[in-house]
């Protein structure tokens, strides 16, 4: 963790006086480049939620940011997406590093989209939920009536305001299912009670999503009716992007650009093992260690993440952005 960057605006002021400079030395030089210059920015804020998945992958980029691009990275948890939209529309931080779009996180995208860009995807095809153990005898949302009491009337969801928690009630309130209280407390908690009624054989329904280490650690299914691609609520397969403020091309240099645009984990397997010291009650306490072992083995995963020196020659995903913009 490095000491945070100074305040957003004063870059702004600084860089904005430095291209006037640099326009007016260039031109008096006579240098024939029209090309914009990119920005050096050597430090480097990630925000996250605090979802294993995310904090997995953040700890990742920390890794490859530091160890591979000379950045000096800050990363912050926080409890909500609310949050972490906010901090980077508001400039306290650079990259919100787990949005989940169209559908999950769409009301903090439309709330920010004027000041926010997607600056690369790291993930492809989610899933979302209510998930049961394997063996329930619940098979569709249709069931959750019948099992009212046995469940204690009780949908155990994440922290307060999380969309998904809303998305559970939405269910019930669209299938008129009354009599159940969505419990909005945090990841860790829903995981609690999904482990401790699975070992005492017991129902229970929990809002859950893909990619997520429990589907590793325990034998689940998605309740029918109630998960993506069946119920408009939770809407179709969406895709796990990152998201940073619209200077974020301008400040930072092409590789670092790239970096993020690279950035992508299809593979479940990989992102499994990834998410293993990130667990709740994991014995594994230094996360950075853990993040780095995983970069290592195998490497061949993330080769292609961290962009070569001289990469910076050559048309990158900044530029590939702003000729997408210009044709929409």
């Amino acid at each position: 963790m490095c000491i945070p960057p100074p305040t957003r605006n004063v870059f702004a002021a600084f860089a904005a006086a430095l291209l006037l400079a640099g326009g007016v030395l260039t031109t008096g030089c006579g240098s024939s480049d029209s090309g914009a210059a990119q920005g050096n920015e050597k430090n480097i804020h990630l925000v996250y939620v605090n979802w294993v998945e995310g904090v997995a992958m953040a700890h990742v980029m920390d890794a490859l940011l530091t160890d591979s691009l000379g950045m000096e990275v800050e990363r912050t948890e926080v409890t909500g997406a609310g949050l972490a939209f906010s901090s980077v529309a508001s400039g306290d931080a650079d990259v919100f590093t787990e949005v989940w779009l169209p559908t999950t996180h769409q009301s903090g995208w439309q709330k920010y989209e004027g000041a926010l860009t997607k600056v690369g995807q790291w993930y492809d095809s989610t899933s979302v939920g209510l998930v049961v153990p394997a063996s329930s005898k619940l098979e569709s949302v249709t069931d959750l009536p019948t099992y009212r009491n046995e469940l204690d009337g009780e949908i155990h969801g994440i922290e307060s305001g999380a969309e998904i928690n809303q998305q559970a009630r939405e269910v019930l309130e669209n299938g008129n299912i009354g009599g159940f209280d969505v419990l909005a407390s945090s990841g860790p908690a829903a995981w609690s009670a999904l482990r401790s009624a699975t070992q005492a054989d017991q129902p229970v329904v929990v809002t859950g999503w893909k990619p997520h280490w429990k589907w590793a650690r325990f034998d689940l299914r998605y309740l029918e009716g109630a998960q993506t691609g069946q119920s408009p609520v939770f809407g179709e397969p969406e895709n796990i992007v990152m998201v940073a403020d619209t200077t974020f091309d301008d400040r930072h240099s092409e590789r670092v650009v790239q970096f993020f645009d690279n950035v992508r984990v299809n593979e479940d397997e990989a992102l499994n093992s990834l998410m293993q010291p990130f667990q709740p009650n994991s014995d594994v306490t230094d996360k950075m260690s853990a993040a780095r072992d995983w970069i290592n083995n195998p490497r061949r995963l993330v080769a292609e993440w961290v962009p070569p020196a001289d990469s910076a020659q050559a048309p990158g995903a900044s530029q590939a952005r702003a000729q997408t913009a210009a044709t929409q």
